[in-house]
């Protein structure tokens, strides 16, 4: 694997990438519930097929994501093959009743997730989701904000980019980052090799990881 390869995957895939981009960029228009089922989804995919776990996010729906059970959000985790099933359908309860808490500005028990992201600041915005939402990690908060459209910046160190940006030399280990330091050292890698190919880094992300699994997914 060389960057004329990467640049050359990305050409043939050009259109199904940048479709799946405006995708994720009209969901800053979503409303709570939607970009609930979105962080759900992310929160599903960690050492998960993202299509299972997508499976799993629809099928419980916007709805049930923040209405079910426990039992009944395991029980759906279960049958799409999502591994600790029981585990993420806590961070599920626990991530909804964090984010419909009421505040000043809106006394509700509404889901209040768009007030939590910050155009302007979105360093800020991925640290707090990576610091307060259960079961996100800083690859977690980068992967939720790219998806729904606030991902200009940030890159996704998952476990088969990391794999792709091995081989490329871009970077040299296979061990994922520990800690805040290790993400943005790497990010930084990342984004320059981004500007040395010509791909931006929110579709970088696209490509890597259809060159490891052969699809453009989410």
């Amino acid at each position: 694997m060389n960057k004329e390869e990467v640049v050359e995957h990305y050409r043939n895939n050009k259109t199904e990438i940048e479709s799946r981009l405006d995708k994720f960029e009209n969901l800053r228009e979503a409303s709570n519930r939607r970009l609930f089922q979105e962080l759900s989804f992310v929160i599903f995919s960690s050492q998960s097929s993202a299509e299972n776990s997508w499976s799993a996010a629809e099928r419980i729906g916007e709805k049930g994501l923040v209405q079910n059970s426990r039992t009944e959000i395991t029980d759906v985790l279960a049958q799409e093959q999502v591994q600790f099933e029981e585990r993420k359908a806590d961070y599920i309860i626990k991530n909804r009743e964090l984010l419909s808490q009421p505040t000043f500005d809106d006394p509700s028990t509404d889901l209040k997730i768009k007030s939590r992201i910050k155009p302007e600041h979105l360093d800020k915005t991925r640290y707090w989701f990576s610091g307060n939402i259960s079961g996100l990690s800083w690859k977690g908060s980068s992967h939720f904000l790219r998806n729904i459209g606030y991902g200009n910046g940030f890159a996704i160190l998952s476990q088969h980019t990391i794999s792709v940006l091995a081989d490329l030399d871009v970077i040299k280990s296979l061990e994922p980052p520990k800690n805040k330091k290790e993400y943005i050292d790497i990010e930084n890698k990342v984004q320059r090799f981004s500007e040395e190919i010509g791909i931006n880094i929110k579709a970088l992300d696209l490509v890597l990881w259809s060159i490891r699994t052969g699809k453009v997914f989410k």
